[in-house]
């Protein structure tokens, strides 16, 4: 079979288009025919070499998959060949006192899901779900690590509320977007931070009530207190990081939350701890999805409440355009490539 391949990190073009074996199928695994695989910020940074856990090279990476499950291992039940499926992030054992818990995102035992580079993906089952037909394997691909982590984040650990004030940075991205959709569908006025004035009409159609604009580093928090009569916003989901982190608390009001999501640089921030307590402030630190809240946004999507945007889909021979797009941060929602014609 064909993948993208690589066998140290570096820039974008480390990726070699090779011919590779077929996966083995273990007996919890299901064989998977790669239909779409989502290009993101994780894999930007296992490429680039800031994220190391678990690498061993030569690789075949790529965790947002959706396809056509083609064979099962003898130990899976839940799916048949045939069935369309997408996947969040990670597997995990079920079996841990994390998972017995209800934190399987933490699984103690968690696996990372790869191998969407590929023409072909053996997977374990616990990280698959089942899509309905009728939603696009180049949306449904996004739905794991992209809307369901942004779910994770609006829903389960940030806990928005109806009327509450919320702001998104890296609104255009992968997880973004949807946070900015899930947290106007909560009920919440939402404020959007890019780094490109072209893309506010678009933010605007997808749901923000206010845009603001700054660059990376840039302190917007003024521009923010003025959108809050000088209060500040009593959610921020930060997708970004150590760039956005001082004008973001800064932007946060007394009781905030602070729910962070991303960090795409490999760079440390830091915070005098007195303003954590003085502002009543909550850091609250968002993991992956879980298998619960990945089913849920497959519902979302499906009924139409949420629309996952897709910037641009590839062909896989255009592997290191792809990690240029998402590099450049110019792109509004996801950028994903196709390892699979049939």
């Amino acid at each position: 079979m064909r993948a993208a391949v690589l066998h140290a990190p570096g820039p974008p073009s480390a990726f070699s288009l090779e011919d590779i074996p077929m996966p083995a199928v273990g007996r919890n695994d299901v064989l998977v025919a790669v239909a779409a695989c989502g290009v993101s910020s994780k894999d930007v940074v296992e490429r680039n070499g800031t994220y190391r856990r678990d690498m061993a090279f030569p690789i075949v990476i790529g965790m947002e998959i959706s396809g056509r499950v083609v064979e099962c291992g003898a130990d899976v039940s839940d799916f048949k060949a045939g069935d369309f499926i997408c996947t969040k992030a990670f597997s995990s054992c079920g079996r841990c006192r994390y998972c017995r818990n209800g934190r399987e995102t933490t699984c103690l035992k968690r696996r990372p899901v790869r191998g969407g580079y590929g023409e072909f993906a053996a997977i374990d089952a616990d990280a698959c779900v089942r899509v309905p037909p009728g939603i696009p394997f180049e949306v449904s691909c996004t739905l794991g690590p992209g809307a369901g982590v942004a779910l994770n984040a609006v829903r389960d650990t940030a806990h928005v509320q109806l009327g509450e004030t919320v702001l998104v940075t890296g609104a255009t991205g992968g997880v973004g977007l949807p946070a900015m959709q899930l947290a106007k569908l909560a009920g919440a006025r939402v404020i959007a931070v890019t780094r490109n004035d072209q893309k506010k009409g678009g933010l605007v159609q997808d749901g923000a009530d206010e845009v603001v604009v700054a660059s990376s580093g840039e302190d917007f928090s003024k521009a923010v207190r003025a959108l809050t009569d000088g209060l500040g916003v009593d959610v921020v989901i930060d997708t970004v990081g150590s760039r956005m982190f001082k004008a973001s608390f800064d932007s946060l009001a007394m009781h905030g939350r602070y729910a962070t999501v991303g960090q795409l640089f490999g760079e440390d921030t830091s915070i005098n701890l007195a303003r954590i307590f003085f502002k009543r402030a909550e850091i609250l630190g968002v993991g992956s999805v879980s298998r619960t809240q990945l089913e849920d946004v497959v519902n979302l999507v499906a009924r139409g409440r949420l629309m996952p945007r897709i910037a641009r889909t590839l062909p896989l021979e255009d592997i290191a355009l792809a990690h240029e797009l998402v590099e450049s941060g110019e792109m509004s929602g996801r950028v994903v490539v196709v390892p699979n014609k049939q």
